[in-house]
């Protein structure tokens, strides 16, 4: 298995995504003429960056010191990113808490990102981890 190779593949398909679904909620703020939108997806596309970037390179670390600890890496950074994404999502309410439609969208948008990467991640490394044990 190459590590490098798969870090690099694996960032530029979570680049790619997250353009992606970037494009498409803009798209989707231009057609319904909700400009409500726009800070949620300014905040989860650099949320999700953020964190993939993150994942990757601590995929790549322990990937090439010990190997046999992956599955701790995967549920630990599941689970460090649930915390996170909970922490984002609370303060986004308490800063737009006087506007529930904000809120509301936030959330949808949010969530639709967090969604798609985690699926990703999960087909990505299951793959990643089946190929490793041939």
């Amino acid at each position: 298995m190459n590590i490098d190779k798969t870090t690099s593949l694996y960032n530029k398909v979570s680049l790619w995504i997250l353009c992606a679904l970037t494009l498409v909620g803009f798209v989707t703020m231009q057609v319904t003429g909700r400009d409500v939108l726009l800070g949620a997806l300014i905040v989860s596309a650099v949320f999700h960056l953020v964190c993939s970037i993150s994942y990757g390179q601590a995929w790549k670390a322990v990937a090439r010191r010990s190997p046999e600890t992956l599955p701790k890496l995967y549920l630990a950074s599941s689970a460090f990113r649930l915390i996170l994404a909970a922490m984002v999502m609370l303060v986004w309410c308490f800063i737009n808490r006087g506007s529930l439609e904000s809120i509301k969208w936030f959330a949808a948008v949010f969530i639709v990102y967090y969604v798609v990467m985690l699926v990703f991640d999960a087909i990505f490394f299951a793959k990643v981890s089946k190929n490793s044990n041939k």
